[in-house]
């Protein structure tokens, strides 16, 4: 698993590759946590590398929507490959969070 963050504006971006599962989670979980320390109302994920999420990466998916959700905002998904939307669906996670279909999309969306 690797991961990436940005800053753009009010909104967090996070890219992530590779497996988000139960040896990766708590390491995402880990790097994810300092700049959680700084209150981010609009979280945006880009999933395009994920080649597969378990359980615990759904974990820390959730973790942050209840961030967001605390702070007033909202987590964005974007350019979800179709087997890990499968799973979010079946999850029930498209009823948190909102899903784009690419970054222009999220960024345009959550900006408005």
């Amino acid at each position: 698993m690797e991961a990436s963050f940005e800053q753009l504006g009010p909104q967090l971006l996070i890219a992530v590759s590779g497996r988000l599962d139960t040896s990766s989670a708590p390491r995402f979980d880990e790097k994810v946590a300092p700049l959680l320390a700084e209150p981010h109302k609009h979280i945006l994920v880009d999933i395009s590398g994920v080649t597969y999420i378990s359980s615990a990466g759904l974990r820390s998916i959730l973790h942050l929507v209840k961030y967001a959700t605390d702070h007033g905002g909202r987590v964005g998904l974007y350019s979800v490959p179709a087997q890990i939307m499968d799973v979010l669906e079946i999850s029930g996670f498209p009823e948190r969070l909102d899903v784009y279909p690419d970054r222009a999309s999220a960024l345009k969306r959550q900006i408005s």
